[in-house]
């Protein structure tokens, strides 16, 4: 019987050692399990402070974003209006074009008459001196072969004086002639003048319609870029809020596309601004037309 019970007693005390390291296990495991626990609600706590930040961050950029939308929508409404204006300013640069072209056309014709009109005079004019020469030159022979009859004498006197009376009248009228002439090469020296400088300002049209145009390609361009949304992205640091990534492709190839965009339209504007003929930079008449 006492060893029976010593067995019982040993058991007993073996299971309560047992059932005692058991608890001061759970309770060990129980308290890594709340150190855990706390790490990871520490890092839940961070991360949540991280996402609020940045969900304040792309509050803030869309705030930016709607605001420079709004400022290029403004910028748009005033280059459509500024568009529209050279359009119209092109419509009445066309129609002074065709006012002096109808100009040169009447002028071109006008010099053609009086040039006709000034060879026609010259053949009549050569004409009458041929005649005078001929009626000399037989008054002459008539003197020489009529010296024994006075009758004929007179006559060549008669026809000497009525020769020297039309040599007379030829004069006059060759100096009239000389003298309508001289006008007219002096009025058309003036027509001529006058339409070197209506071709020169018709040039000078042209060449503004053709910078007018240019301006106005490359601003509808532009402004075909600009309405696009993801031109309108502006970041601090270069932030994409698509991708969360700093540097961001897409940031760049937008960026880079409207330096290219605006590079090319410098060029092509520098370009149409030189004279090919006189290679002048034409910049500030550019200027002054717009």
């Amino acid at each position: 019987m006492g060893r029976e019970t010593e067995m019982a007693l040993s058991n007993s005390q073996k299971e309560l050692l047992n059932l005692i390291r058991d608890v001061s296990t759970e309770k060990s495991q129980g308290e890594r399990k709340i150190v855990n626990l706390k790490r990871e609600i520490q890092q839940l706590q961070s991360e949540l402070d991280s996402v609020n930040l940045e969900l304040e961050e792309a509050k803030r950029l869309k705030e930016c974003t709607e605001q420079e939308l709004k400022g290029y929508e403004v910028e748009l409404a005033m280059s459509e209006s500024s568009i529209q204006a050279l359009e119209g300013r092109i419509s009445l640069i066309q129609d002074e074009i065709s006012a002096v072209g109808s100009d040169l056309e009447a002028l071109k014709n006008e010099e053609r008459a009086l040039r006709d009109d000034f060879i026609g005079k010259m053949f009549d004019l050569n004409a009458k001196i041929r005649k005078f020469q001929q009626s000399v030159d037989s008054a002459t022979i008539e003197a020489f072969n009529s010296d024994t009859n006075s009758q004929n004498v007179d006559m060549v006197y008669a026809n000497t004086k009525e020769t020297e009376e039309a040599k007379r009248d030829l004069e006059d009228k060759l100096a009239q002639i000389i003298s309508e002439t001289n006008i007219e090469e002096d009025k058309f020296q003036s027509e001529q003048i006058l339409y070197m400088q209506e071709k020169k300002e018709l040039e000078d049209l042209n060449h503004r319609i053709s910078l007018m145009e240019a301006v106005m390609k490359a601003s509808k361009e532009l402004h075909q870029l600009t309405i696009y949304p993801h031109y309108n992205l502006h970041f601090s640091n270069r932030n994409c809020f698509q991708c969360k990534r700093q540097e961001c492709p897409f940031v760049h190839l937008c960026t880079s596309k409207l330096e290219e965009a605006y590079a090319s339209f410098g060029e092509k504007l520098q370009e149409k601004c030189i004279c090919p003929s006189c290679h002048c930079d034409n910049a500030e008449m550019l200027s002054g037309i717009l």
